[in-house]
């Protein structure tokens, strides 16, 4: 509320008519579009003003009736591209920004995520020789990114706890926040993941007991994991500081998956399953276990002390 820039919205909203300081809705209409198509865009929305440019283009502004990432102005914009004419209609603005950014966001979410889990998968395979190993990870930490991401929208979303993040900033999520946070958290995620399985494979290699490795893996693993996951709370905990509402957004976000991956998830669920499964954790049929003798990744051992020169 300092800041120079939402002083300057806040007295516009008040001494203004409704949705002055708002980015209008802007529909781009070339040359020789025909006159219905014009009409039946500006009877979308009453107070719509025309300019005309030089070689006949016309340009109409459509007040979005509302904030232009509002349920109002969505819809203005989907009305209007609905509108079909002799020539395409163009529209832009703030509004329309946002569709797109959503409808991108919504197509290309599938392939990121395909991609994501087949790189987590082929570097977990290479890194144990398990087939069951990925799975169990990715189904892991997707519970630590449930809560994470299910808290972000309890706080803003929903309205709880305004004190603590004010008022201003509730009732709605950025859309760069869940991703960023998904994307940031889970290759956190993988990189503790990494700290244990090294430990526990170590362990096991060492005593052939499964349940053992998990012990002696976590132990060896636990302190590393729980500092690091500490010492990431406390910075993006600091960004939590600020007053602008996305930064808020990611910081309570990857606050709480850290410290949920690294203590509830990291430290009870992984060793849980893995003692569950025992052998059957470090499975894989025998083609894919010939691959991985043959390329996987392989920690060296550490050189045998040298004796002490007489």
């Amino acid at each position: 509320k300092d800041t120079e820039a939402r002083q300057l919205y806040d007295a516009i909203e008040a001494h203004f008519p409704p949705g002055t300081g708002v980015s209008p809705v802007t529909v781009v209409l070339r040359p020789g579009t025909d006159t219905a198509t014009a009409d039946r865009i500006r009877a979308l929305a009453p107070g719509t003003t025309a300019r005309e440019l030089s070689g006949g283009t016309t340009v109409l502004e459509l007040p979005p009736g509302g904030p232009a990432d509002g349920p109002a102005a969505t819809e203005l914009v989907e009305r209007v591209r609905e509108v079909r004419g002799d020539a395409p209609v163009q529209v832009t603005g703030g509004a329309a920004q946002l569709v797109d950014f959503r409808q991108m966001l919504a197509d290309r979410a599938p392939w990121a995520a395909l991609t994501v889990l087949a790189g987590i998968f082929l570097l977990l395979f290479a890194f144990t020789g398990s087939v069951l190993l990925p799975l169990r990870t990715v189904a892991t930490t997707l519970l630590s990114l449930g809560a994470a991401l299910g808290a972000v929208v309890w706080v803003f979303q929903d309205g709880h706890l305004a004190a603590l993040v004010g008022a201003e900033g509730l009732g709605a999520l950025s859309l760069t926040a869940p991703p960023l946070i998904i994307a940031i958290a889970f290759g956190l995620a993988m990189d503790y993941e990494l700290f244990i399985l090294a430990r526990m494979r170590e362990a096991r290699e060492a005593t052939g007991d499964d349940r053992e490795a998990v012990v002696t893996g976590l132990r060896r693993s636990g302190r590393v994991v729980t500092c690091a996951a500490l010492l990431l709370a406390v910075v993006f905990g600091a960004f939590m500081t600020g007053g602008f509402s996305p930064i808020l957004q990611i910081g309570l976000g990857l606050t709480l998956a850290v410290l949920i991956d690294a203590t509830v998830v990291r430290m009870l669920l992984v060793p849980a399953t893995m003692a569950l499964l025992g052998r059957r954790a470090w499975w894989a049929p025998k083609p894919l276990r010939r691959a991985h003798e043959r390329f996987g990744v392989r920690e060296e051992a550490p050189a045998p002390p040298q004796p002490a020169a007489r």
